[in-house]
């Protein structure tokens, strides 16, 4: 049988020295008064309980009562003596002694000292770190003023303790213990969050004393959007390790502190580190919000032109889709985003009449991520009407595309109509044929996002033009020559047609200009062409003869060819009764290949050293191709 003061302090050792076991090699800090364990963070000086019941060997009501005191110094390590007493205050021989507790550097509660039973150096462990279900656990008294034996106990289940009849509970995770002497089960423990023992082999705790500690919580969230982060990890200066996470709701809180000052760091995925200081005041709580920063870098790059690799000036660059991220370009083209949270992000850009493109980027922490833009220009459309240059009717089964490239070939239905899509801002050239029809070809300037309407495009019947080469006599007419004069401007010159030549004279007048135009005449692309036009006038003094002008004009009037006779010094280069062949040469832009080309003899008589009624005669024309060679020295 224990002694009575033996059987209370084997039953405060067996109630919440739960885990005691001989260990060695413990280490201590200078906290480890502290007392941080999940099941006794409540005892600090000040706080106190009482197991209610009757003494079985006096019949005593109230039993036994248990003062956290002052904190003190034993072998050198910090640590909690707890005053242990019987209730009424007067108690017994040997009912009044003190146990001595510290925790370690790994979080084991240690028991230093019984009444005058040390355990140093080497001091069993009090209440392990960690628990589970079906832990066992032993102690072995050597002492001979303690009764010799095994006390060993075993968890065997994790729960709730409900409230009791003192009104203290309910108690979630509590701990539920059987303790066992020599083999016998002698009771079953209860052990709670914080407080320790609150039920022995029936006997309930009667008081509960919590000491005036102190609490500090908080909020934490995220700096630049103010959502609340959860799952953050929140420390107390890391020693002893007081460590939470925040809950759902980003909110953390510590209780069962000291007054003291506390180094508070807040850690979490993706962000920066945060540290502060908060000093707690007994009784008090003490708020300390965090507002951690994400970790960040930049992006930036230039935006260009995809056509020409130009910068393009007032560019849109924005992430995610976020308006609040929009930067938009300078002159330079240049952009940068900053505070950019690190991860993959997609990355937009887009200008006006440049279609819109998206990248991604890896953002890491400090750096800068350059992502470039090439965009691509909103193209235009070119549309319009093929039509036959004589009759106006629509060209079925014609042919138009650009610049040569089979792929914009568009085909015309019965209407003549194309739309030429999808066609790069710039100069083009627009070409079109259909059978039956000669080649045509124009200019043509599209600007980004623009639908330019040429109009009716005439293509030509190959019938309508004179083959290439083709010569004119006039034995039998003008051989489809026209006259053309601009009365309202120059006096209009005096024609013939007949006797195999095609004249022109003044008629008296300073003033006068008028001219004969050929037939349109077809020509072979890239070919250089020669017109010998053979010219006599009724002058036998070439200085008295007026000025001529012979011309192979484009038919599309875009380039021409002149040459002009007149009768300037002695006028050795002017024609009189006697013939003189003078030669024009030209080649014909791609461009007219459509339309040809036409050839012209003018009268320009505006000086007054000519002869006013003389007569000049275009007698032949002959048009060939010829073979140009750079002339040697």
């Amino acid at each position: 049988m224990l002694s009575r003061r033996n059987f209370w302090s084997f039953i405060f050792l067996s109630t919440v020295v739960i885990f005691a076991s001989v260990a060695t090699g413990a280490e201590f800090a200078d906290w480890s008064a502290d007392f941080t364990h999940p099941y006794l963070s409540a005892w600090h000086p000040g706080f106190s309980s009482s197991l209610y019941g009757t003494n079985p060997y006096t019949g005593q009501t109230g039993w036994k009562k248990y003062v956290v005191e002052g904190q003190t110094t034993l072998g050198g390590i910090n640590c909690l003596p707890i005053h242990c007493t019987t209730i009424p205050s007067i108690p017994p021989e040997g009912d009044d002694y003190y146990v001595y507790l510290a925790q370690d550097t790994d979080g084991n509660i240690r028991y230093l000292k019984e009444g005058n039973l040390s355990f140093l150096p080497d001091p069993p462990i009090f209440l392990p770190a960690t628990t589970s279900d079906g832990k066992t656990w032993s102690i072995q008294y050597q002492d001979p003023k303690y009764p010799m034996g095994q006390h060993r106990f075993s968890i065997y289940d994790h729960g709730t303790y409900k409230k009791n009849a003192f009104g203290f509970g309910p108690y979630e995770d509590s701990l539920y213990v059987r303790h066992y002497w020599e083999g016998a089960l002698v009771g079953l423990i209860v052990v709670v969050p914080r407080f320790g023992i609150v039920h022995y082999d029936g006997r309930d705790i009667a008081q509960l004393q919590e000491a005036a500690l102190a609490i500090v919580e908080g909020e934490v969230s995220d700096a630049w959007s103010n959502e609340l982060i959860s799952g953050a990890t929140v420390w107390l200066d890391h020693n002893p390790p007081r460590q939470t996470l925040t809950d759902a709701d980003g909110i953390y809180r510590f209780v069962d502190l000291p007054q003291r000052a506390f180094q508070l760091d807040v850690t979490k995925l993706l962000y920066e580190d945060f540290t502060t200081y908060v000093t707690t005041t007994l009784g008090g709580t003490t708020k300390r919000d965090v507002a951690l920063i994400p970790l960040h870098g930049s992006i930036a790059g230039v935006v260009q032109n995809a056509l020409d690799s130009q910068p393009i000036s007032g560019a849109t660059v924005q992430i995610d889709g976020n308006d609040a991220t929009r930067q938009t370009t300078g002159s330079d083209g240049l952009y940068r985003i900053d505070n950019v949270r690190i991860g993959t992000h997609k990355v937009q850009a887009w200008a006006t009449n440049f279609n819109f493109a998206e990248k991604d980027a890896d953002v890491t922490a400090d750096t800068i991520t350059e992502i470039n833009f090439a965009l691509e220009s909103i193209n235009g459309s070119i549309e319009g009407v093929l039509r036959d240059s004589v009759t106006s009717a629509p060209v079925s089964g014609g042919t138009v595309q650009i610049d040569g490239d089979s792929g914009t070939q568009y085909i015309t239905g019965t209407d003549g109509s194309f739309r030429l899509e999808d066609v790069i801002p710039g100069l083009h050239y627009l070409q079109a044929w259909g059978p039956g029809y000669l080649f045509f070809q124009k200019r043509v300037t599209v600007e980004a996002n623009e639908t330019v309407n040429v109009g009716d495009v005439f293509l030509v019947p190959e019938s309508s033009l004179l083959p290439a080469g083709t010569d004119f006599y006039f034995d039998e007419g003008p051989d489809g020559w026209q006259f053309y004069s601009i009365p309202d401007t120059f006096d209009e010159p005096q024609t013939t047609s007949t006797d195999g030549h095609l004249g022109l004279s003044a008629g008296g007048h300073i003033n006068c200009f008028g001219f004969w135009e050929s037939p349109r005449i077809a020509f072979v692309i890239g070919k250089t062409y020669r017109a010998r036009f053979t010219l006599r006038s009724d002058q036998t003094d070439p200085i008295c003869v007026p000025t001529a002008r012979l011309r192979i004009n484009a038919g599309n009037s875009q380039t021409i060819a002149t040459l002009m006779v007149n009768s300037l010094g002695d006028g050795e280069a002017s024609p009189t009764t006697t013939p003189s062949t003078y030669d024009v040469v030209f080649s014909p832009p791609i461009s007219s290949a459509s339309c040809g080309i036409t050839l012209s003899f003018d009268l320009a008589n505006i000086g007054s050293e000519d002869n006013p009624d003389a007569w000049l005669y275009l007698e032949s024309v002959t048009l060939e191709a010829v073979a140009v060679t750079p002339e040697q020295e």
